[in-house]
């Protein structure tokens, strides 16, 4: 079984009990592995990543799922660069099984159409 590193501990607080579960879940099947990189923002922080043109979501007019707690972003461990969309693919399928398998309603950012957020996981 893979366990939460220090890192994703510290960026999984503040976080939907409903989206530690199926991250717990995930880690316990064992299938892929993975670092939370960023979990709950606070107005500041959501604004720097609109800032950085890391969100399209200024965290004013256009509320991110970030700051209500209801998203986390991660990348596959080990980490081997943004061009490994494959990787990525891979825990966002296995994010998708858990939540779907215990009827937790969610979304993935690599099923989006218009941006893609290979990273990104919700609760809707």
């Amino acid at each position: 079984m893979k366990r939460l590193s220090k890192r994703s501990f510290k960026n999984i607080k503040g976080v939907d009990e409903r989206l530690i579960f199926i991250l717990g879940m995930v880690l316990a099947r064992g299938k892929v592995d993975l670092t939370i990189i960023c979990g709950m923002r606070t107005l500041e922080e959501q604004q720097e990543a609109f800032k950085n043109g890391f969100s399209k979501l200024d965290g004013i007019n256009k509320i991110s799922k970030h700051q209500e707690g209801l998203a986390f972003d991660f990348i596959p461990y080990p980490f081997n660069g943004w061009d490994g969309i494959e990787s990525f693919k891979k825990v966002g399928e296995e994010l998708k099984f858990v939540a779907n398998y215990l009827g937790i309603s969610c979304r993935y950012g690599g099923d989006w159409k218009k941006i893609r957020d290979w990273g990104h996981f919700e609760v809707k």
